[in-house]
């Protein structure tokens, strides 16, 4: 009698949603997520908070920081952490950014390197012309313990009374270090619906750094769950 056996070839599927540990924000909670293919390769990243979170009460009217780690499926990607900062009375300049708002900072270096960055005045070192997103422009001084900001003057929300939400890129010494939703808490009220708000994410002509970089992002509402997702879509990788 002659027996026979056969292995299964198929790998076990590393796709799925996978959370990072959810961190106390206002009255509510946040946390980050990444999902991943079958492979395993991230195509997806964001942050997830609670309706609670945003309540401007639980908040209160200081400006707060809160870092969020990220799950070990996100590895292959660009990020190291994320950090939201809560602007009740808004930034500079204030024409534009005056008005109670939150930054959503995911940064490609260690909080170590952040905390290190000192703050100054003048123009910060600026990257070279190819790694410079379309129709971005260098904002004066750098942000200690941030690093300088990248604005898109084509953008509407970058003017005065217009800002809902917008997109910011980071860098300091010469080398892009962040990507940086901002929105206000007006906007966030408007209960965005999933698919009503997605944007492309303007592109440089060259990438300082190999990695999977996304390539638009959006924010929405979920009303059975009532949490807001704001969401780096389409890692795509460039060279």
């Amino acid at each position: 009698m002659l027996f026979s056996s056969c292995e299964d070839d198929d790998e076990e599927s590393l796709e799925g949603t996978f959370y990072g540990p959810v961190v106390a924000v206002g009255q509510g909670n946040a946390r980050t997520w990444v999902t991943t293919d079958e492979a395993g390769t991230p195509t997806s990243l964001g942050v997830t908070f609670s309706e609670q979170a945003i309540n401007s009460t639980g908040l209160g009217n200081a400006m707060r920081m809160y870092t969020l780690a990220l799950p070990a499926q996100a590895e292959e990607t660009l990020y190291d952490h994320v950090m939201l900062d809560w602007n009740p009375q808004g930034h500079e300049p204030i024409p534009l950014y005056g008005v109670p708002h939150f930054d959503l900072h995911f940064y490609t270096i260690s909080e170590a390197q952040v905390a290190a960055i000192q703050g100054q005045v003048e123009m910060d070192e600026m990257p070279a012309e190819q790694f410079r997103p379309t129709n971005y422009i260098l904002t004066p001084g750098v942000v200690p313990g941030m690093g300088a900001h990248w604005v898109d003057i084509t953008d509407i929300n970058n003017s005065p009374g217009n800002f809902a939400k917008t997109f910011i890129y980071g860098s300091h010494d010469g080398n892009f270090i962040f990507h940086e939703p901002m929105f206000t808490l007006d906007f966030l009220n408007t209960l965005p619906t999933v698919g009503t708000q997605t944007m492309s994410i303007p592109q440089p002509a060259a990438y300082q750094q190999p990695g999977l970089y996304p390539q638009r992002y959006s924010y929405s509402y979920n009303s059975t769950t009532k949490e807001y997702t704001i969401s780096l879509l389409d890692l795509t990788e460039k060279d």
